[in-house]
């Protein structure tokens, strides 16, 4: 029986959330006066733009309810230390997995007891260009080290009653077209072959693989994975 599940039907509503122009700046309040005289106005007076943003999270994951979806976003637009809290049934899609960018620790979002999926861009991002300090991978990697756990870095959540399927729910592979004439579609087809298969190995089974990668890869080819 597969543990984790690798693709997701069409239920789910993704709300992005993450890289909101307003709070990329060194001191929102300051830069977007308006915004902060918004968000006292709808939230009270202790209330700041990240309030303004946490608020239309909700509202709009709310929407998506209503139309009989099931909210997600990125966990980046996650924030806490506000007037307003993220709904707690809004799913986690966890990208920021490069150690060199800040980021909230995976862990957190888990103790919150929200469900988790993994798309930790240290292994599961293609972005074509290769741009800021990312490349193409091979599926090596995915295959040798990664598991449905390991959400950030390359070290998994030490908890694991925290990272079992019913808290991290699966995981995803994400093609970005960061510089889209880097690569055709048949490029990219042949590129990320050998990632999804490495990836659907340790979603079908997260213990050490029992095939080396050259075995591996002998076999996907014979499969025509």
């Amino acid at each position: 029986m597969r543990e984790y599940a690798p693709l997701f039907p069409g239920r789910y509503w993704h709300l992005g959330a993450d890289e909101y122009l307003a709070l990329t700046v060194k001191d929102p309040e300051a830069s977007f006066p308006q915004l902060v005289t918004a968000a006292k106005r709808k939230y009270g007076s202790r209330a700041t733009v990240q309030d303004l943003a946490t608020g239309w999270l909700n509202d709009r994951a709310a929407v998506a309810r209503s139309l009989g979806k099931e909210p997600k976003a990125w966990n980046d637009g996650f924030f806490t230390g506000g007037v307003i809290t993220p709904d707690k049934n809004i799913e986690v899609e966890y990208w920021t997995g490069r150690t060199r960018w800040a980021a909230r620790p995976p862990v957190e979002y888990l103790r919150e007891g929200r469900n988790v999926v993994n798309l930790n861009s240290e292994y599961l991002y293609y972005v074509l260009g290769e741009p800021n300090g990312f490349f193409y991978p091979t599926g090596k990697r995915i295959y040798d080290e990664w598991t449905p756990g390991t959400l950030r870095g390359t070290q998994p959540v030490s908890d694991k009653k925290l990272t079992g399927p019913s808290r991290v729910l699966g995981a995803r592979f994400a093609v970005w077209s960061d510089q889209p004439q880097a690569q055709t579609e048949q490029q990219v087809a042949r590129g990320i072959r050998l990632p999804l298969a490495a990836l659907s190995q340790r979603l079908w089974n997260p213990a050490k693989p029992p095939l080396s990668w050259a075995a591996f890869t002998r076999l996907a080819d014979r499969l025509g994975v």
